[in-house]
């Protein structure tokens, strides 16, 4: 087991002790409330407590060493006793501790985190909201991201967000263009001395932030962070080593969530180590057909690549299929079992395991399944009526 990517927890929130051995994509699947957000905001806690710390100082917020006050502070409201004295976290082989407010780590931020509710950072102006904006109470995750894609989008030269050359690679943008913007392009647009977020539609009206498709408003503040950690040329963010999406899919078609997953296997071949949170079986599905095609010649694995997601033939597209079939994957499982909840390792994803967690993906397959066997079985009894 790689021990730099190993993470181990105890008495946190309501999840049973677990190790968790992260690969260069990390997927985590299960129902609603079982800790799964709690645990990827831990991992950007112990990873950036420095950098938080000095955010939260700038903001005029105290660190201090009272666990229920920083825990109030970061994880939000109603969350005071998620880390307390018991709880034990370690990373790197190394314990970590809550309490560095005497001697706090580096500044540099090595977890990009675009959150599951991300659609709420942008205000009715159609801008994002300022850090100062959210309840003191919001979780910090919210808050931080919200003022980076402000500050983000305070220092764009151009007004054209998208389509623009060099932001992304032209098949990522032909495939977004197709499946979320329908010719629309994003722009900011000053009025009135002030800056707006809008959509530009073919027949020339500009849409405000509250005039965009609900999967619009999930996908631009993910598309906009994916522009900070992509800059123009192939560099990275130099001190940025991990990105965690939650529900990359939310409000999308499956067209567009196979669209957004290519932006994810960019983050991929730009360097980056990805973990998400998912409810989708198409995200799972494209982990376990990469997960089969490494096994494949590198060649036909390629090929098959571009097959999946439906591209033309490019030598970007091969130089991508190449370095995400090099790439570990690991996939975890938060099962529900009272009164804690146990995170399995699902990797395999075999639909013929004889555990039920395994082959049904942490039941994202489970209805698909018995509407497949009702199917068949009424299939079957039609056949014997007709004979």
């Amino acid at each position: 087991m790689n021990t730099k990517r190993v993470l181990h927890v105890k008495n946190f929130a309501h999840l049973s002790p677990l190790t968790l051995e992260f690969g260069d994509l990390t997927i985590f699947v299960g129902p609603q409330a079982t800790g799964k957000s709690l645990l990827l905001q831990l991992f950007k806690l112990i990873l950036d407590q420095g950098a938080i710390a000095h955010s939260l100082k700038r903001h005029g917020f105290v660190w201090s060493g009272d666990f229920a006050a920083s825990n109030r502070l970061y994880f939000g409201e109603g969350f005071e006793q998620i880390w307390h004295k018991d709880t034990s976290v370690m990373w790197k082989g190394g314990r970590q501790s809550l309490l560095h407010y005497k001697k706090l780590p580096d500044r540099k931020e090595r977890v990009f985190y675009i959150p599951a509710q991300r659609a709420l950072i942008f205000q009715q102006n159609s801008w994002p909201r300022s850090f100062d904006v959210f309840r003191n109470t919001d979780p910090f995750v919210v808050r931080n991201f919200s003022e980076q894609i402000r500050r983000f989008l305070e220092g764009m030269q151009s007004s054209l967000l998208f389509p623009r050359e060099r932001r992304l690679h032209r098949t990522i943008r032909e495939r977004l263009e197709d499946t979320m913007f329908r010719g629309a392009s994003l722009e900011i647009v000053t009025e009135e001395s002030v800056k707006r977020l809008m959509l530009t539609m073919p027949h020339g009206d500009r849409l405000p932030y509250l005039g965009w498709s609900a999967g619009q408003r999930e996908f631009v503040p993910l598309l906009l962070g994916a522009y900070w950690l992509l800059p123009l040329g192939r560099n990275p963010r130099r001190a940025l080593q991990w990105v965690i999406v939650e529900e990359p899919e939310m409000g999308l078609h499956p067209a567009a969530v196979e669209s957004t997953l290519l932006v994810v296997l960019e983050l991929l071949n730009r360097g980056y180590k990805v973990i998400l949170s998912t409810h989708s079986a198409d995200v799972v599905g494209m982990v376990w057909a990469l997960r089969f095609l490494q096994q494949c010649s590198t060649s036909l694995a390629v090929q098959e690549v571009r097959r999946l997601f439906a591209l033309k033939a490019h030598a970007h597209v091969e130089s991508l299929a190449t370095t995400v079939l090099s790439k570990t994957m690991r996939v975890y499982y938060f099962q529900p079992q009272k009164p804690l909840v146990q995170v399995r390792d699902i990797s395999s994803l075999d639909a013929f395991d004889e555990d039920d967690a395994v082959a049904e993906w942490g039941g994202i397959t489970e209805f698909a399944t018995r509407a497949n066997e009702a199917v068949a079985r009424c299939a079957a009894m039609l056949e014997d009526n007709d004979v």
